[in-house]
């Protein structure tokens, strides 16, 4: 045989080694190949004890499982076994689970006969993470097989509590929720830790778990839970791991053993030690806190402990889960909605990388809902739902593909023109086939019906068929359980309220003015927590509520702060919605030509939204006051001779980014700050090399602020007027006089602005500008340069950034406001100063004159005079 394989000595570079003739090793029989392989993976099992590199680990076992068929000597066999264990746990460290899954298939291949008897622990292990890898790969067939020999070679409590632990895995991702619960309430009994039986008497024993949990957590301040000792017991540390295992299916079929669960986390973590579980015990108990005790500070507070805790505790397979926990059921009563998209974004991430499947299906899901809750683009979020589901499919997560699929259609239903006005029937008739149907009715599958009757509720009330939408809001709730725990249980209450106190709803089907108040008054409990996600909501209903009443001057006022209070906080779908019930308002008292107005606002909501369907549905029921909706719409465009060939939609990330500028800066009220902030925003968000700030002070324009990209600083003030100010000053007058965009792809070859010396002398290829407008005045215009391209903003750019403006102008309003109120404050206390000085200075004057003209003082003077 000719050589093919050369060893070097110790002295050779790594790299050369190995010589290998690859025309050669082509041509060699499959007998012959792996002669090759296993002599290079023992050379390199050799390198590898002498080095102890993960790399040198991974190349000897991958040449020696290609060389195994010659391997048969028992000994050197189960160390093959051995070698492919410990290579599968590095390469799952990196997140490499396909790899880590081959690696323990070929150390199960390599186990000589009768390994569970001499070899147990190694092939007990290799089974464990086959299935595991097997279960997070979507091949549950080859999952199952694998536990069923776990079940049949286990020798201890432990290993039957590892393999009850995964098959629990395997059942939640079958959507076989109940199965699942009963195989752990078996595994804890047999651990020690028994749960609860079936009956009146589970709720009682879940409050008596609560309530110790709680005492428990007061004497202690919540930072030391990071410094609690660890357990020692192996048996806790699978205690610990099996209710967390059973922590999401107990939330779907029975809330009461959910609330058991997690405060048995908590409480056997602190009286016996934390285990490798405790950081999701501690969140469970945070979800629990927020749901059940509505604390949600103090849940918010535990679920950011969880996490550091996690991290400390090094343990990234939980990464995943805990911030689906955080994000979807504590965060959304405590930050805004983009909070926990960042949430779910981190989660996403971490999912991927170490292949928790279950809680990345849950973070698609709740992404997903979130975005259609804020009113993202529907396009853009029908895009990424397509992609969440080729990503649940693959993992075969059943209930997350019916949730996806269900946010899917109303999109669909959203989008499509054709059906404006038109609302599916108010059953399973949309589904996709009859076993869909039969899923959505049984009680595992709760969760997915729950987001299917909630669109449901939405789409019969926006294209007003109420009786439909007071039935599926009926079909959500129930679906509910007694417990709201995320956004769009939020969502069913708010439909259901709004439903009914609709005008139209037939008096036979509303409900009492309690049922309508107590509806409210959750919303006041959760706008006075979150005014960011929530305010909005609250202050609709209070309208609506007034409306009803026949309040119309406090209705008046607050369907205004509605609508400014959704549009500062980036809720384009209920900025619209609340625009069309106040235009709807007006139009039923008379006032048309103020109705006019407010649907012209809802018109041009929902086609941003990217509702076609809704927008269409408008255009037919009100054709008079939507004409001119949808002329301001065409006004609202700049010429299509500005705009540049290119017309793409911006990316749903653009979108995610105008929202958290938009956040960030109508809460910042120190203008130096708001300014810098603002202009670094227009700059990524239009892709500008420069960008400046021109604000409206006594009907002049003065440049307040410039971004210079070149530089990368940017300066604030002195005030310049606009004629001294180096931009191209007639786009500016341009805007400012006609509040329309203006982008410009080539500035030079526009010929309203051809004689600007500005541009006849830079040279300037593109120029964007934006008025920015607060109740109908001027507050200021937008500038932005690009000098490198030609048709550098696009027509999807230009949208974002007037957004963008529209929402600079409110916070410069305010910002500007607070620092005048801040002046006025500084000059009043002066004032008192000053005032309270002279009243003292006075006060001393009139006791010298009191004591000049008292009687003694007299006398003195006459005895001096005589």
């Amino acid at each position: 045989m000719k050589l093919l394989c050369k060893p070097a000595d110790e002295r050779t570079p790594r790299a050369q080694v190995l010589k290998v003739d690859i025309d050669a090793y082509a041509a060699l029989p499959d007998a012959e190949r792996r002669a090759v392989h296993l002599r290079l993976g023992r050379m390199a099992e050799a390198r590898s004890q002498r080095e102890r590199s993960d790399e040198a680990l991974f190349e000897a076992a991958h040449h020696l499982n290609l060389g195994a068929p010659l391997i048969v000597e028992p000994r050197e066999r189960a160390a093959l076994a051995a070698m492919n264990l410990a290579a599968g746990r590095k390469a799952r460290e990196r997140g490499a689970t396909p790899a880590a899954a081959d690696l323990f298939e070929a150390g199960i291949a390599a186990l000589p006969d009768g390994s569970f008897k001499r070899d147990h622990e190694i092939a007990f292990s290799l089974h464990a993470e086959a299935a595991e890898c097997a279960h997070l790969g979507g091949r549950l067939d080859r999952a199952e097989s694998l536990l069923d020999v776990l079940a049949a070679e286990a020798r201890s409590d432990l290993e039957r509590a590892r393999a009850y632990e995964l098959r629990i895995a395997v059942y939640t991702t079958q959507g076989r929720l109940d199965e699942a619960v009963a195989l752990g309430k078996t595994a804890l009994a047999m651990l020690g830790v028994p749960l609860p039986e079936d009956g009146p008497g589970r709720k009682a024993a879940a409050d008596a778990e609560l309530a110790a949990a709680r005492v428990a957590l007061g004497t202690r301040r919540l930072k030391d839970l990071l410094d609690e000792p660890e357990a020692s017991d192996a048996r806790t540390r699978a205690a610990l791991r099996l209710l967390m295992a059973l922590m999401l299916p107990a939330a779907t079929v029975n809330p009461p053993l959910c609330t058991f669960i997690a405060a048995r986390q908590v409480n056997l973590s602190l009286e016996r030690g934390h285990g490798g579980a405790s950081s999701y015990g501690y969140m469970a108990y945070a979800w629990v806190a927020a749901r059940v005790l509505r604390r949600y500070d103090e849940a918010y507070e535990l679920g950011q402990l969880a996490i550091e805790m996690n991290e400390r505790s090094g343990q990234p397979e939980l990464s995943c889960r805990l911030r689906v926990v955080l994000g979807a059921h504590i965060s959304v009563f405590t930050d805004h909605l983009l909070s926990s998209l960042d949430l779910f974004q981190a989660a996403l991430e971490a999912g991927h990388r170490t292949g928790d499947l279950t809680y990345l299906s849950q973070a698609c899901v709740h992404t997903a809902l979130v975005r259609f809750g804020l009113g993202d683009e529907c396009e853009a979020v029908r895009a990424e739902v397509d992609g969440f589901l080729s990503v649940v499919r693959r993992a075969r997560e059943e209930l997350a593909i019916l949730a996806l699929a269900g946010v899917r259609r109303a999109l669909d239903d959203l989008m499509d023109a054709t059906r404006a006005g038109t609302s599916r029937p108010p059953s399973h008739g949309d589904l996709d086939d009859a076993g869909d149907e039969a899923k959505l009715s049984a009680p595992a599958y709760g969760a997915a019906a729950r987001v299917h009757y909630a669109l449901r509720q939405q789409i019969c009330f926006l294209n007003e068929d109420h009786e439909g939408a007071l039935r599926m809001g009926s079909l959500a709730e129930a679906k509910m359980q007694g417990g709201v725990d995320d956004h769009l249980a939020t969502e069913v209450f708010f439909y259901t309220c709004l439903t009914l106190l609709s005008p139209t709803l037939a008096r036979g089907r509303q409900l009492s003015t309690v049922s309508v108040a107590s509806y409210r008054d959750r919303f006041s409990e959760w706008a006075e927590r979150c005014p960011d996600n929530y305010r909005h909501k609250h202050l609709l209903l209070r309208a609506e509520s007034a409306r009803a009443a026949g309040e119309e001057l406090a209705a008046m006022k607050l369907y205004d702060q509605a609508i400014e209070s959704a549009k500062v906080n980036g809720f384009v779908r209920d900025e619209a919605l609340a625009s069309e019930l106040c235009a709807k308002f007006h139009l039923a008292s008379g006032r048309e030509r103020i109705a006019h107005v407010y649907m012209a606002d809802a018109h041009e909501g929902y086609l941003r939204w990217g509702a076609a369907a809704k927008a269409r549905q408008l255009s037919r029921k009100y054709p008079h006051l939507v004409a001119r909706a949808a002329l301001l719409g065409q006004q609202s465009r700049p010429p299509e001779s500005a705009l540049p060939a290119s017309t793409e939609r911006p990316t749903p990330l653009d979108a995610f980014a105008l929202l958290r500028v938009s956040r960030a800066i109508c809460g910042e009220l120190v203008p130096e700050r708001l300014f810098e902030r603002l202009l670094r925003a227009l700059s990524e968000s239009a892709g500008a090399q420069r960008a400046v700030l021109l604000l409206a002070r006594d009907g002049a324009l003065t440049v307040e602020a410039e971004l210079d990209g070149d530089r990368g600083g940017v300066r604030v003030g002195p005030a310049t007027p606009l004629e001294a100010a180096d931009l191209a000053a007639s786009v500016v007058q341009h805007v400012a006089l006609t509040q329309q965009p203006v982008a410009l792809a080539s500035a030079a070859m526009d010929e309203r602005f051809a004689d600007d010396p500005y541009l006849l002398e830079g040279g300037l290829r593109s120029i964007l500008c934006l008025a920015m407008t607060h109740q109908g005045r001027l507050t200021g215009v937008l500038y932005a340069e690009n000098g490198a391209n030609a048709g550098a903003f696009r027509a999807g750019q230009v949208e974002l950034c007037g957004l963008l403006a529209s929402q600079a102008a409110v916070a410069v309003h305010n910002a500007l406001r607070y620092r005048d109120a801040q002046s006025t404050s500084r000059e009043l206390r002066r004032c008192n100063e000053a005032l309270v000085e002279e009243v003292a200075r006075l006060t001393e004057e009139l006791r010298a004159c009191n004591r000049d003209a008292s009687p003694t003082s007299e006398l003195r003077r006459c005895h001096e005079a005589r």
